[in-house]
C-alpha cells in the first residue's frame, strides 16, 4: 500500500516557495469566524458567522482523539503557541474524523473493526490555516473496507493568523520533525454526519 504522505506530496504546502503562510480566503471566511468561545446551540436553521444552512451530510470515519502529545508540547513551547486555537482541542475531542465521501447521506457498515494509522501533521495548499493529520489503512483489510477514492485527512488544529518571520521557519521545522509520527487506532464503524460548519461544531450523527 502506498504511504499516505507520498500520495499527498503534490498537495502539500510549498514551504520552500514562500516565506510565510498566509491564510487563504476560504479559511478566512469559513474557519476563522468559528474560532471563538461563543455558545453554540444544536443544529438549527440559524447560522452564525462561518456557518451555513442547509446543513451538509457526509460519510465519515470517526476517529478517537489521537492526542499527539510530542507535537502539542512542542507547539505549546514554541513562538507559535499564541497562534493556535487550543480550545478547539477540547471542543472537537469527540468530533475528530476523516471525511470518506463528501455530500453523501448513504450509510455504510463495517463488517468488523478496522485498523488505521494516524500520521503526523500536514498542511496543504488549501485551508492553509488548518493542520491536518493524514490517515491511512494499517492493512489490506482496512483499505478494502474503506474503499477511499482519495487520501484521508483529519483536521486537527486551527491557526488564528498568518505565520510570518521566524515563526514560519519554526512551523515548517515542526511539521517536518513530527510528520513521521504514527498513531495506531481501531475504528468500529462509519458515521453519516450532518453539519452546518466546516469544523462540525454544530453537527449531529445520523446513524449512531
Amino acid at each position: 500500500m502506498a504511504d499516505v504522505l507520498s500520495l499527498l506530496a503534490d498537495q502539500e504546502y510549498q514551504w520552500d516557495r514562500h516565506d510565510s503562510l498566509r491564510l487563504d480566503e476560504r479559511y478566512r471566511t469559513r474557519h476563522l469566524p468559528l474560532l471563538t468561545d461563543r455558545p453554540r446551540g444544536p443544529i438549527a436553521p440559524d447560522p452564525g458567522p462561518g456557518e451555513f444552512w442547509p446543513p451538509v451530510r457526509s460519510l465519515v470515519v470517526p476517529l478517537p482523539d489521537p492526542r499527539p502529545e510530542p507535537l502539542l508540547s512542542a507547539l505549546a513551547d514554541s513562538s507559535l503557541a499564541g497562534l493556535v486555537w487550543w480550545q478547539g482541542l477540547e471542543l472537537r475531542a469527540d468530533l475528530v474524523h476523516a471525511t470518506l465521501v463528501h455530500g453523501s447521506d448513504q450509510p455504510r457498515e463495517l463488517e468488523a473493526p478496522i485498523d488505521l494509522v494516524i500520521r503526523g501533521p500536514w498542511i496543504g495548499q488549501y485551508n492553509t490555516g488548518r493542520i491536518y493529520l493524514p490517515v491511512e489503512p494499517a492493512d489490506v483489510h482496512a483499505a478494502v473496507a474503506l474503499a477511499a477514492e482519495r487520501p484521508l485527512l483529519a483536521g486537527y488544529l486551527q491557526l488564528t493568523a498568518d505565520i510570518t518571520g521566524d515563526a514560519y521557519s519554526e512551523l515548517r521545522d515542526l511539521i517536518a520533525t513530527f510528520q513521521p509520527l504514527q498513531i495506531p487506532v481501531s475504528v468500529p464503524r462509519l458515521h453519516v454526519v450532518e453539519t452546518m460548519d466546516d469544523l462540525a461544531l454544530r453537527s449531529r450523527v445520523l446513524n449512531p
